[in-house]
């Protein structure tokens, strides 16, 4: 008994060994929460193509925008655990809005393996170029003698710019108006025509603004300064310690996924990553590539789980 037992068990072994050294051996769905034609629909583009030669086979982008990224990140979830679904998801789909909403569509914990953290992007907080406020304390000064007169933009309650925006009336005790927008662009018609005050905004949206004069940067929303911007203050030089509310892109995949599958996509990610040419593109759309892979990525984002809900909880935001 005990025999047939060790011979079930080998050939289970050798069979799963088997089906990961074969894989793959048809087209990758590669799952992206963004809308076509952003930050978030480029980054899995770049990847995919270069996975793809890796591969030697198609790495199909498909766009599932709305609801936060929930219905993406849903979509990921529900796939076949085979090799074959890929899911590039941000950290406030998958931490943040754990921690937001009342109720979640999935469990980004129990119902993906991450595989790697892809890309990392920056905030920057901007106000109208022609603005008399020159410097982040000329903003707060605004803020603290007019309360209700400044406003903020956002997209919506739970996005990374509110939460930013919430952190910083929360420490300094300041009454701001949040108004929310469907996309950056709004936003910024809005400051351009002094109908709007300030945005916590991503990098890539902001800088050719910032570049043009039509939007002035005040601080980055981070602990260190930004080298397309290095004569921009961090919100930790301007005297908020832990300050840092960038948010990253990560590749995962559902539960279940054969694990040598999982180990054998972080390892290509990893190849991916640290290619120039990837680099090269990233750099064009302001994001950093990022350095985790399997495990050491999966113990990072529980770091980021225990981070964000003390935030989170501290800030007092809810979306029912």
């Amino acid at each position: 008994m005990k025999e047939s037992i060790c011979v079930l068990a080998a050939t289970a072994l050798l069979a799963g060994g088997a089906g990961a050294q074969t894989w793959p051996t048809r087209p990758i769905r590669f799952i992206t929460v963004a809308a076509p034609g952003t930050v978030g629909d480029i980054i899995p583009r770049v990847v995919g193509a270069a996975l793809a030669a890796r591969l030697k086979q198609p790495v199909v982008v498909e766009n599932r925008p709305g609801g936060s990224g929930l219905v993406g990140a849903t979509a990921g979830a529900n796939s076949a655990p085979d090799g074959y679904n890929l899911l590039l998801s941000t950290s406030g789909t998958m931490i943040v809005n754990t921690f937001v909403y009342a109720k979640m569509p999935f469990d980004s914990l129990k119902d993906f393996e991450p595989v790697a953290l892809v890309a990392s992007v920056p905030l920057v907080l901007v106000v109208n170029g022609a603005s008399q406020l020159k410097t982040f304390k000329d903003l707060i000064a605004l803020a603290k003698s007019r309360p209700g007169a400044v406003t903020y933009g956002s997209l919506g309650s739970g996005s990374t710019a509110n939460i930013s925006a919430s952190i910083l009336k929360k420490t300094e005790g300041l009454d701001m108006i949040q108004v929310p927008y469907k996309g950056a662009t709004d936003a910024h018609k809005d400051i351009f025509g002094d109908r709007l005050t300030m945005m916590f905004d991503f990098i890539g949206s902001s800088l050719p603004h910032i570049r043009s004069g039509k939007l002035r940067a005040l601080a980055v929303a981070r602990s260190k300064r930004l080298d397309v911007l290095p004569e921009v203050p961090s919100m930790e030089e301007l005297g908020y310690p832990g300050f840092d509310t960038t948010m990253y892109y990560g590749a995962y995949v559902p539960a279940g996924t054969p694990r040598e599958i999982v180990r054998r996509l972080g390892e290509e990610f990893r190849a991916v990553l640290g290619q120039a040419s990837v680099r090269k593109k990233f750099a064009a759309i302001v994001v950093e590539p990022g350095d985790m892979v399997g495990e050491r990525f999966a113990i990072y984002q529980i770091g980021q789980f225990v981070r964000w809900r003390e935030i989170i909880k501290s800030l007092d935001i809810r979306v029912e």
